[in-house]
């Protein structure tokens, strides 16, 4: 085999020496690599083609061919139970409300009866003077809560005429939506303001004012631990609400009650005296201005309590018998 004219690694003519003038190399090394390859190349015999692996015909079950109305029970897979999120929720719900108001009262009762009750009554405060407000609301007065003292700054028709109007408003919303229960809760309330502001004096609206401090921190509390039952999907389910109200309503109704319930048997724990910057407690003024006696007094704040406590009962054994109904399959009647 003749030496290649130009230099077999970088193809530069070749010059005459024993080595590339350009790349360096031996021409005598390149030409005998170039003749070793060129030999392997011709001795190895050509690559014979791979003939393609027929693939397996995908096997059909012929159970599988019939219309889905004629599936056979033994080509069927076997059924598994859909989850029912409904029942779930309902399921929770009911353990909820069989369990938070009777332990937010347990836990209230051991709040205020402890040593630091005192401190409870710097939250609860705020819901005895809004009874107070409220009460002069129903009775035509302009009553202003603060946080230890609600204004009161007479009566007047035109405030009642609104306070009438928002009443109104609610109940025919509620009437809209079919809520018969906040139908029935608003109407209640506007027909006792009307009584209020149009059939009581002065003197007996004066008397309910005073009354509404504790009254209110029992019905308002009472009202806010109802909201544990709120409607699935409402305002105060999605957000969250109905937690925090319950807790505050569980610790104002029993800040208020066990005060009346410890005078039943003590009357130094009648909450008698003059607040700084007030002027006289509640229940002085109902006995040394309205003329009621300790014992009356007594009577009446315990048994508004108890109808409370009445009230929730039945509301937690109808609930309990209501979310035992969601969960219980309907029965199927024989054909």
């Amino acid at each position: 085999m003749d030496p290649s004219p130009s230099c077999p690694r970088c193809q530069a003519p070749r010059g005459p020496g024993p080595e590339c003038p350009r790349c360096g190399v031996i021409y005598a090394k390149a030409d005998a690599r170039a003749a070793r390859e060129a030999a392997t190349k011709q001795a190895a015999p050509p690559a014979e083609a791979v003939a393609p692996t027929p693939e397996e015909p995908f096997l059909v079950d012929p159970a599988w061919l019939v219309r889905p109305g004629e599936l056979r029970s033994d080509v069927l897979p076997q059924a598994t139970p859909d989850w029912d999120a409904g029942a779930d929720e309902a399921a929770y719900e009911r353990k909820l409300h069989m369990w938070v108001i009777p332990v937010v009262l347990l836990v209230s009762y051991g709040a205020v009866e402890g040593p630091l009750g005192f401190v409870v009554r710097l939250f609860t405060m705020p819901l005895h003077e809004l009874g107070h407000a409220v009460s002069g609301w129903l009775c035509g007065i302009v009553a202003i809560p603060t946080l230890w003292k609600t204004l009161n700054l007479g009566r007047s028709y035109l405030a009642a005429a609104l306070a009438a109007a928002g009443l109104g408003f609610w109940v025919f919303r509620a009437w809209k939506a079919r809520r018969w229960n906040h139908v029935a809760a608003g109407g209640g309330l506007l027909f006792v303001q009307l009584v209020g502001t149009l059939f009581l004096s002065w003197p007996s609206a004066m008397v309910v004012f005073s009354f509404g401090g504790d009254a209110g921190m029992m019905l308002l509390g009472t009202a806010l631990m109802t909201t544990m039952y709120a409607r699935p999907g409402s305002y105060l389910h999605e957000h969250g609400l109905r937690w925090g109200f319950v807790v505050i309503g569980g610790t104002s109704f029993m800040d208020g009650f066990l005060t009346w319930w410890r005078a039943r048997t003590d009357f130094a724990e009648i909450p008698f005296g003059q607040n700084e910057g007030v002027g006289l407690s509640d229940a002085s003024r109902l006995v040394d201005e309205h003329g009621w006696d300790e014992g009356a007094l007594i009577r009446r704040y315990v048994a508004l309590g108890v109808a409370c406590l009445v009230f929730l009962a039945v509301l937690y054994t109808v609930k309990l018998v209501q979310g035992r109904r969601r969960l219980t399959p309907p029965r199927q009647t024989a054909t």
